[in-house]
């Protein structure tokens, strides 16, 4: 009996040894993206992620300059035409053109805004393919405001929200509404979670920088959407 319990205190002590170890290294690695020393190296970061985890994100652009790029909740749009220009997956689609509201849902797959030029894409993956593309354009995202996220949607999107640094922002299009939740951070790749492994720590906290460069990069170019 007592043989056990030391057995087990052991591989308690090796496992707690085993997290410490571990917690240090991520703070470590996580160092050389903070502050403006990370922002400064945003770029090259951008470049291969973009060249690499993010290769599906890339296509999507078509050529088209990525600025910067952070997750954001899925969009479920309402109304036929939506439904019926959601279905060109893998194209852009002037949103614009559009004019209905739409309306959030849950939806574990990932979601993307990307900054391009004077424009702002969202992308969203279903099991890392490319079905939506949708595109806001400058005079839209002149006019965009900050918005509050309410208490519904903190409890129907607590899964999500946890961790992520939520922000909202409020668009008109053609006098309909449209909210957006973005993160200033991301966790997830087009094809799902980061896989655990060597160089885990290292691709989270460039995702994490990512999410940084974009809000960064996003209130330079339109200062009224920071709150």
């Amino acid at each position: 009996m007592i043989l056990y319990i030391g057995i087990f205190v052991v591989i308690v002590a090796a496992c707690v040894f085993i997290s410490i170890i571990m917690m240090k290294k991520q703070k470590e690695t996580a160092r050389k993206y903070e502050g403006e020393a990370g922002i400064a190296l945003a770029s090259g970061v951008k470049d291969e992620l973009l060249g690499q985890e993010f290769q599906e994100l890339s296509k999507q652009m078509n050529g088209a300059p990525i600025e910067a790029f952070t997750q954001c909740a899925y969009i479920a749009t309402v109304g036929d035409k939506v439904a019926s220009a959601a279905k060109t997956a893998a194209k852009t689609v002037a949103w614009a053109a559009v004019g209905v509201k739409a309306r959030y849902h849950e939806r574990d797959n990932a979601s993307y805004l990307v900054l391009s030029n004077n424009e702002l894409h969202y992308v969203f993956f279903d099991d890392g393919e490319a079905k939506d593309h949708l595109v806001f354009d400058h005079e839209t995202l002149l006019n965009a405001r900050p918005a509050q996220i309410s208490n519904s949607e903190k409890v129907t999107r607590m899964g999500s929200i946890m961790g992520l640094k939520p922000k909202k922002m409020h668009l008109d299009i053609n006098g309909n509404g449209l909210d957006i939740i973005y993160y200033g951070a991301v966790q997830r790749m087009p094809d799902g979670m980061i896989s655990p492994g060597p160089g885990m720590f290292e691709t989270q906290s460039k995702l994490q920088l990512m999410g940084r460069f974009f809000l960064n990069r996003l209130y330079q170019k339109y200062p009224q959407l920071q709150d």
